[in-house]
């Protein structure tokens, strides 16, 4: 068999020539048709990852605020409740007070009323024994007694300073001597002779007997008066005892 070289080139030829029209007119457009699909499927790919990545980086911001939120209710809530513990306490400390002030005005109240009280109490129960005491000694009077209040009389002279004893002495008239009690002419003399050698010789006497002095005697001359009573006596023990009773003493002797 002989192969007809003409019509086999001929035929590559034409092959040739078929090929290069398909590639330029078929394949090429086919092919650019298919790079711009792929083009277009990789761009809407990139398209969908980028609006992936900010749909993720969307809920991670909103994850994040999320957290913020609540971290900022938790922080919110504490401190509510931190300011109303705070409140609390303070309310509680302040009524503790006030119930403390009460009870402290309540206790010093009623020591007040317990003291004014017992100082009346004792006070009347005071004065009471004095009155008893002075009508005692006004009632048990007698020779004994009365030679008891003049030797505690003469020993009031003899303690007299010299400016007492001077202005008893330099004065006119006669010195006053008053008593509780009678006086017979005897234990007058004696009593006067006793004085004398106290203020002096030339001091002249004059003697009264007065029931209102009680258990006493007094020495008188113008405004000058010595003397020795047991109501004087009770008199200065009844304002030492009121004195003692009294709120200003109670409070110094207490602080």
């Amino acid at each position: 068999m002989q192969i007809d070289w003409i019509t086999t080139g001929a035929q590559i030829v034409n092959f040739l020539i078929l090929v290069f029209l398909l590639r330029h007119f078929l394949y090429r457009p086919l092919i650019a048709a298919m790079d711009r699909r792929e083009q277009r499927i990789a761009d809407r790919l990139e398209e969908a990852r980028k609006r992936e990545e900010e749909a993720d980086a969307a809920a991670r911001e909103y994850r994040r605020r999320q957290r913020e939120l609540e971290r900022k209710r938790d922080e919110l809530l504490a401190q509510a409740r931190e300011t109303a513990d705070a409140e609390r306490r303070r309310l509680i400390d302040e009524a503790r007070e006030q119930v403390a002030q009460m009870r402290h005005r309540w206790q010093r109240d009623l020591e007040r009323e317990q003291h004014d009280f017992l100082a009346g109490l004792m006070k009347q129960a005071g004065l009471g024994i004095m009155r008893v005491a002075l009508r005692a000694l006004r009632d048990l009077a007698d020779r004994d007694l009365e030679q008891q209040l003049i030797a505690v009389f003469l020993r009031r002279l003899e303690e007299l300073g010299e400016a007492e004893r001077n202005a008893l002495t330099g004065g006119n008239g006669p010195l006053r001597i008053t008593t509780s009690f009678t006086l017979d002419p005897e234990r007058r003399s004696a009593l006067a002779e006793a004085m004398r050698e106290r203020l002096g010789e030339s001091s002249e006497f004059h003697f009264e007997h007065s029931p209102d002095l009680i258990c006493g005697i007094e020495l008188r001359r113008g405004g000058i008066k010595v003397g020795w009573t047991v109501a004087e006596y009770l008199q200065n023990l009844e304002t030492r005892f009121a004195e003692l009773l009294s709120p200003a003493s109670t409070q110094r002797a207490a602080s």
